[in-house]
């Protein structure tokens, strides 16, 4: 529906050229418009970037940096949105900045599981889905470089204070992926008496291990760091002294 009328109508077009020029509204992107507060003109209008990016798409999910900078535990700001959708992978250039569409694990679209772990939030009225705090911790350590690469994801990390930690297990597990499994339980160790980590989610994600060692966060041979008993290799910045490996 457009201004109450079935959308794709020759008269909808109309109206939305008609409200653009009098500026009641504001292109957002080719199907998706903003209103304009009787107290500003178009011109003066902010348009929340998260708000706006939420609307591209109908399954669409905030997530990965901008769920960082949505609960708070962002290091570093970005002018790009990263928005959680099963259609096509694309960066788009759009009024409020760039918005990088990311397609949901595999595992979730398989099962139908799309909106595992998430929530909503509301920016200037809108309601916008994010991921969870957890949801957004495995998938940034997943995939750093969707959210600024391995330092501003530690960095953004250093500032979580709060989360449940079996359901980064749950999600870890849901997910069943070994090398996400040694990532995020070294974190959590990492992190274990400042989150309340029990021994039983260390345990959970141990027992998924995978069999060999492997690369995460960018590390490369040379320049990493052996994390035991997480079978995993670290860049050397990213470790510290009484977590490095033997």
């Amino acid at each position: 529906m457009a201004l109450g009328h079935p959308a794709g109508g020759a008269n909808v077009t109309s109206l939305l050229r008609y409200h653009l020029r009098a500026g009641n509204i504001k292109r957002v992107s080719r199907e998706v418009f903003a209103a304009v507060p009787a107290h500003l003109t178009a011109d003066r209008m902010v348009i929340d970037r998260f708000a706006a990016a939420s609307r591209l798409r109908p399954d669409g999910v905030l997530g990965f940096h901008s769920g960082l900078e949505l609960h708070g535990i962002a290091y570093s700001e970005f002018n790009e949105v990263q928005l959680i959708s099963a259609g096509r992978t694309e960066r788009v250039e759009l009024s409020f900045g760039a918005c990088r569409f990311v397609t949901p694990p595999k595992t979730l679209a398989a099962t139908g599981k799309a909106d595992y772990l998430t929530t909503t939030m509301d920016r200037q009225g809108v309601t916008v889905r994010v991921t969870a705090v957890e949801r957004t911790i495995v998938d940034v350590l997943h995939r750093p470089e969707l959210a600024g690469g391995a330092e501003e994801v530690l960095k953004s990390l250093d500032l979580v204070r709060y989360l449940d930690p079996a359901k980064v297990a749950d999600y870890v597990e849901l997910l069943d992926n070994s090398s996400l499994a040694s990532v995020c339980g070294w974190w959590l160790e990492k992190r274990q008496r400042a989150l309340g980590v029990t021994d039983d989610v260390l345990l959970r994600l141990r027992a998924r291990l995978p069999r060999s060692k492997h690369y995460a966060l960018g590390a490369e041979p040379g320049h990493a760091v052996l994390v035991q008993p997480w079978r995993v290799l670290l860049p050397t910045q990213a470790v510290d002294a009484s977590f490095e490996g033997v």
